[in-house]
């Protein structure tokens, strides 16, 4: 019981409190720390020494961490703008390859083409062997017109004169006339070739039978218009034997599917496609450019081409065109009168009338104001609606004979010199639609969309599918 009791006495006894400390003792202690924290530090201020030049001394830590960080982001921008406008380029004095003689993209041309200029202007031409390709892109690429051009061409064709066995066993003095003179013609020759770009055919390749041009030859005028001078499409002279490459059966075919791939190819690149015959009418060529339009694929992966300019995608699913001109050269007399016209104009509609390529862009040879505006001179005076129907992109360029300066000879047309001055403006006036869906394409943008749209062309199986239905 004792124990009972003092267990009851020991727990009866009451607990200490816990006393916990308040907030008034520790804000009393905080001003004193405060205090003794806030006291002002001494500050020993050294005077400047008159000896140390201004430039010498130290830069303040805040000016150069401004300095470091550059200029603000509006005038990084105005500068980049500056620097593309002061970027400088190449002048082309002779054409280079585009695609070259094993039809491979060549980068050659990049280093000529201006990354700051969007108002170009693309224009390519096809035919046939010996049709006048090259001289219609001369007619074009001149800035200065020539009061000789007839004869310039008519002697493009001539081949240099040779010193013969008989010259040589000439008298010593005239031997040095006849070498001058032979030199006095090399370096006229020289100067007409300097002023026509691309190489014509002269009277050996006629002779051989041969084409000129291989691949697709590249010129950058002045004015910024981008020519290319593709090969003769369709010649037998392209398949050459070698011991690598046996001509065979199916060479005729292989050559075909690569003269459509080069058709389908200018399509995708060009404003403006010419299509040059010298007579009336090839129907197997109307029927290779139907072609060619057929199997051109969609370019639309390719117009996702990394440019180096600031721009948004256009979003546009519409493929892009060029404006097809129609061209025949060598006309004759009964070629101008107005109802071949009429018989060539409407050859010609009824061939592509299912044809997305544009034929009314107002290269005509005659003017209709009833239906788009446009008021041109005619070639000649019996052009018109009623006589030729309603006019479409033709245009004819007579054949130069050797008497082209007798005024006494009726022609039934205007002067080489005057149809060539026409059509140059009629082709550097045309609408300069949009190529890809990537609006304001600069040049080198535009030479990358070449490069991928012949990538994808060459890749694409409708060709290869084509050449299996051919015979």
């Amino acid at each position: 019981m004792a124990d009972k009791k003092k267990k009851l006495e020991s727990s009866a006894t009451p607990r200490r409190p816990v006393i916990l400390k308040s907030d008034r003792d520790v804000s009393k202690d905080q001003p004193k720390e405060k205090s003794e924290k806030e006291k002002p530090p001494t500050i020993i201020l050294k005077t400047r020494e008159h000896s140390t030049p201004k430039d010498e001394r130290p830069a303040s830590p805040r000016s150069q961490g401004n300095d470091v960080e550059g200029t603000q982001p509006s005038k990084i921008a105005q500068n980049e703008s500056k620097e593309r406008k002061d970027q400088k380029f190449k002048l082309m004095s002779e054409p280079v390859k585009l695609l070259d003689e094993n039809l491979e993209f060549n980068n050659a041309a990049y280093e000529f083409l201006n990354d700051a200029n969007s108002n170009y202007l693309v224009v390519g031409v096809i035919g046939t062997q010996g049709v006048g390709k090259s001289m219609v892109l001369n007619l074009i690429a001149q800035n200065v017109p020539l009061n000789d051009l007839s004869r310039q061409i008519l002697n493009s064709h001539e081949v240099s004169p040779e010193p013969t066995a008989e010259a040589n066993n000439l008298t010593p003095v005239e031997s040095q006339m006849e070498s001058l003179n032979i030199t006095e013609a090399a370096n006229k020759k020289s100067q007409d070739k300097n002023t026509f770009k691309f190489k014509m055919q002269d009277i050996e390749f006629i002779e051989r039978g041969v084409h000129c041009t291989k691949g697709i030859d590249m010129y950058v005028t002045n004015d910024r218009v981008i020519l290319l001078d593709c090969q003769a499409l369709w010649s037998p002279s392209l398949i050459e034997e070698t011991n690598t490459n046996p001509v065979t059966a199916r060479s005729a075919n292989i050559l075909t599917v690569d003269c459509l791939q080069i058709a389908s190819y200018l399509m995708a690149v060009c404003h403006v496609l010419i299509a040059v015959q010298d007579w009336f009418a090839d129907y197997n060529f109307i029927r290779y450019i139907q072609t060619a339009e057929m199997l051109k694929p969609s370019l639309s992966a390719s117009n996702s081409v990394n440019t180096s300019q600031e721009s948004s995608e256009y979003n546009s699913s519409v493929e892009s065109h060029p404006h097809l001109l129609l061209l025949h050269n060598r006309c004759q007399l009964e070629d101008y009168t107005p109802e071949a016209v009429y018989t060539m104009q409407d050859l010609y509609r009824n061939a592509f009338q299912k044809s997305n390529l544009q034929l009314n862009s107002g290269m005509y040879m005659y003017s209709d104001t009833n239906k788009n505006g446009l008021n041109i001179d005619n070639v000649c005076k019996g052009y018109n609606v009623d006589a030729c129907g309603s006019p479409m992109n033709l245009f004819l360029l007579p054949e130069i004979y050797s008497d082209f300066d007798n005024r006494d000879i009726y022609r039934g047309h205007p002067q080489f010199e005057q149809l060539a001055k026409r059509l140059r403006w009629m082709v550097l006036g045309v609408n300069r639609h949009q190529i890809t869906t990537v609006p304001n394409l600069s040049e080198k943008g535009w030479f990358q969309f070449c490069s991928k749209a012949w990538e994808t062309i060459r890749k694409c199986p409708f060709f290869i599918e084509y050449e299996r239905f051919l015979p």
